[in-house]
């Protein structure tokens, strides 16, 4: 339906209620550290769908809506030729003067099947190259890339361009690709990213000797996924002095978790566990608080997808905020009071002497209703602690 004539707004006006419209839930064109946000998870199709009618209804609405539609861009081969084209073309922007599309692009998620070995990467380069303002880019996990290229030096050299305007780089490594450098190479793509804040890595990554002196002045956030001891180890080894959020999607070999928190703990504010069962496996709680991350202040995990040692936590930490997401578990030990009981007991216990907030994430209707909960909020009020839900704020 178009725009009533005697409700005229002003386009200001309209442009915030398309934001707002079109605004994604979980923040991924952010590099500010969010609690529990998404990884590597696509825009919303009800947002993509919302985005698409905005631009059918007039001609009005599709010279002010156009570039929320084009504000997360994801290439795919069938259309990788005509968004090129599109990209740099000269297009009218909502105030009628031409502008280049990829002006518009905030986000871009780029697949390694553009810039495999059987092509230069060519195409994909100059869609980044259209995009000057560039915020977030994305090179996810695709299952038929692993194991198809056992040769990879045998491909085409891949080019790269200046990524000044990003601040988050969403990177799941593909090592069959990586040889042929540029925009399939981590250590290239962080070489040209000096304005970096926000970094998640994941995936297969082999000994590089260069990976030991990568310098990310202002990073403030990085997220690991599934990655091995030795590259958690060679992370130990770079230059980040304004990091401050860790947050552990996976956990890997033990040993090498603790140097993690060796390392960064001192200058840390933040740590969260994600929502993985590999959590419900082996405490790693108790290793955080023994590595000694004596600055971590907020310690935010999913209270179905962790597991307490049950020996009693020995160690004391000075996290004065824990936020613990209800996210429901298939894999949830049976008696789910027992498990909230025996976490609720260690947040109130002696191990978090300093903690004075508790932040509940997540849908917690049912677990309030039961009759059994006051008697886990009241172990934390008589402890001092102030409960509340993360959509209170403040």
């Amino acid at each position: 339906m178009a725009p009533n004539s005697d409700c005229k707004l002003p386009p200001e006006l309209w442009l915030t209620i398309f934001r707002l419209a079109t605004q994604p839930d979980d923040g991924q064109l952010t590099a500010t550290y969010e609690p529990f946000e998404g990884c590597f998870d696509m825009v919303s199709e009800t947002v993509l769908r919302t985005r698409r009618s905005l631009v059918q209804v007039c001609r009005t609405w599709r010279t002010l809506a156009t570039a929320f539609l084009y504000e997360d861009v994801r290439v795919r081969p069938d259309v990788e030729d005509a968004l090129k084209k599109f990209l740099g073309s000269d297009q009218l922007s909502s105030e009628g003067k031409p502008s280049m599309p990829g002006r518009w692009v905030r986000r871009l998620e780029l697949p390694y099947t553009l810039t495999d070995h059987s092509s230069s990467g060519a195409d994909a380069i100059q869609i980044l190259s259209s995009c000057p303002f560039l915020q977030t880019l994305v090179r996810p996990y695709l299952p038929e890339v692993r194991g198809q290229f056992p040769e990879p030096q045998l491909g085409f050299s891949t080019g790269i361009v200046p990524l000044s305007s990003l601040t988050r780089l969403d990177w799941w490594h593909c090592h069959t690709v990586a040889g042929s450098g540029g925009i399939n190479s981590l250590v290239d793509v962080l070489h040209s990213t000096p304005h970096l804040q926000y970094l998640t890595l994941g995936g297969e990554f082999h000994t590089a000797q260069e990976l030991d002196a990568l310098d990310l002045p202002v990073l403030t956030t990085l997220r690991l996924r599934r990655v091995s001891a030795t590259f958690l180890l060679r992370i130990c080894g770079w230059v980040l002095p304004s990091l401050a959020h860790i947050i552990l999607d996976f956990p890997s070999e033990s040993y090498a978790i603790e140097q993690v928190w060796s390392t960064f703990g001192r200058q840390l504010s933040t740590v969260e566990f994600g929502r993985n069962v590999a959590f419900l496996m082996n405490d790693w709680i108790t290793p955080f608080l023994r590595a000694g991350a004596s600055s971590v202040k907020t310690f935010n995990y999913c209270i179905f997808f962790t597991v307490l040692s049950q020996l009693a936590v020995e160690v004391e930490a000075l996290v004065e905020c824990v936020g613990i997401h209800a996210f429901p578990c298939k894999m949830s030990p049976n008696n789910v009071w027992a498990h909230l009981d025996r976490h609720f007991w260690w947040l109130a216990g002696p191990s978090l002497p300093a903690l004075q907030h508790v932040v509940l994430y997540g849908n917690w209707s049912e677990i309030m209703k039961d009759p059994r909960f006051p008697r886990l909020r009241r172990r934390l009020e008589d402890k001092g602690c102030n409960i509340k839900f993360a959509s209170e704020g403040g």
